[in-house]
């Protein structure tokens, strides 16, 4: 307040006496009247705001920054290519493992060579996850094509006999016999000859 008694020692002023007065000792008068006056706070508060755009500012001009000279859209288009891709090759992924598991369940004997009878074009995934015209062709291919899947065990005619041993004499656990110790052909014919008799 000490900065008033020197405004006022020579006595009352008017408005703009004041004003100039005021200005002589370096201070500025404002007219409260007009809404010129803004509290500290406020000040505070907008000021705030202030940077807070600007930092905004600065951070989205470096990313436009590093996006200058891409086009959005053909960002946006390869990307389509890219997932259209993905999808493919995934679905043709889980097509092929199904594949394999129906041929490796069917007993097929050469899996790629079984492979190449499908035709895969009409081998389909659902949306559901389910493929379908796999079944049906492997299927025929047992009946027209018997030579590309082993027998199933009640088709091995010859094979085994009806506890699991040799039908050609071999060893038989049951019987007492002795076991099979054949590494060649020679020692395998001598040995169904001298079992035979």
């Amino acid at each position: 307040m000490e900065f008033l008694k020197t405004l006022f020692e020579k006595g009352a002023l008017t408005w703009e006496q004041f004003q100039q007065a005021a200005k002589d000792a370096k201070f500025e008068v404002v007219n409260a009247a007009g809404g010129a006056y803004v509290p500290k706070a406020d000040l505070d508060t907008k000021a705030q705001e202030l940077t807070t755009a600007n930092n905004t500012i600065k951070d989205l001009r470096a990313a436009a920054k590093a996006w200058d000279g891409k086009d959005p859209k053909k960002l946006e288009d390869d990307l389509k290519i890219l997932q259209t891709k993905y999808d493919t090759d995934t679905a043709n992924i889980r097509r092929d493992a199904a594949i394999d598991l129906a041929l490796t369940r069917a007993h097929a004997r050469d899996p790629q060579l079984t492979r190449a009878a499908l035709s895969m074009d009409d081998i389909k995934i659902g949306a559901d996850g389910k493929i379908t015209g796999l079944d049906a062709q492997v299927e025929s291919l047992k009946k027209d094509k018997a030579w590309l899947f082993e027998e199933d065990s009640a088709g091995q005619s010859g094979k085994q006999g009806s506890k699991g041993g040799n039908p050609n004499g071999g060893y038989d656990p049951q019987s007492g016999g002795k076991p099979n110790t054949v590494n060649d052909l020679g020692s395998a014919l001598a040995e169904v000859y001298n079992t035979n008799g």
